[in-house]
């Protein structure tokens, strides 16, 4: 499987003419339409595997911003029937597609599976997910057989706290009281 990357979902169908709702789960919302192709794929099965349903390898005939949400029409989709077929399917894209980071940038789906440490070395878990908040992300960490406990903590994504993301290692050093 190649190396891909979920940058939105397929919501609802919208209208009777193959239109959809969609969400876009990056930074800058609108990028998801100059990653092309798209390939639709279902949420993970219990073997944690998701299950390509279909590649589409053209960029959406045409895309519109309604409720501070898109909605989209797909080539190859033409009334509300077609389209709930893909309804909550991932949209994923390959990796090569996506632009370059800066060496202090990171995609999310990169983080996660990260052991994090404190700065003395103390193992807390993993990053389970990043979640956004609005001031700043946080990271979601899990305790695994390798921390110090089983405990789920939140850690603020930020320079304050995060003091060193080691990608080679997959360990993130975090300035944290064990205790919180």
């Amino acid at each position: 499987m190649a190396d891909r990357m979920v940058v939105g979902r397929v919501r609802s169908p919208y209208g009777i003419r193959g239109w959809v709702w969609m969400d876009s789960f990056t930074n800058n919302p609108a990028s998801v339409f100059e990653w092309v192709p798209w390939i639709l794929t279902r949420e993970a099965d219990r073997t944690g595997e998701r299950t390509a349903i279909e590649r589409i390898d053209t960029a959406p005939e045409i895309w519109k911003v309604r409720d501070k949400r898109y909605i989209v029409k797909l080539a190859g989709y033409y009334d509300r029937t077609d389209v709930e077929s893909i309804v909550n399917c991932l949209i994923e894209v390959d990796k090569s597609n996506l632009p370059h980071l800066d060496c202090d940038e990171f995609y999310w789906r990169d983080l996660q599976g990260c052991c994090v440490a404190t700065i003395n070395n103390r193992v807390l878990g993993v990053v389970k997910e990043i979640m956004p908040t609005g001031a700043n992300d946080v990271l979601v960490v899990v305790g695994n057989t390798d921390s110090i406990d089983q405990q789920e903590r939140l850690i603020p994504f930020v320079r304050q706290t995060v003091s060193e993301i080691d990608m080679t290692k997959r360990v993130i050093r975090v300035d944290w009281d064990p205790e919180f």
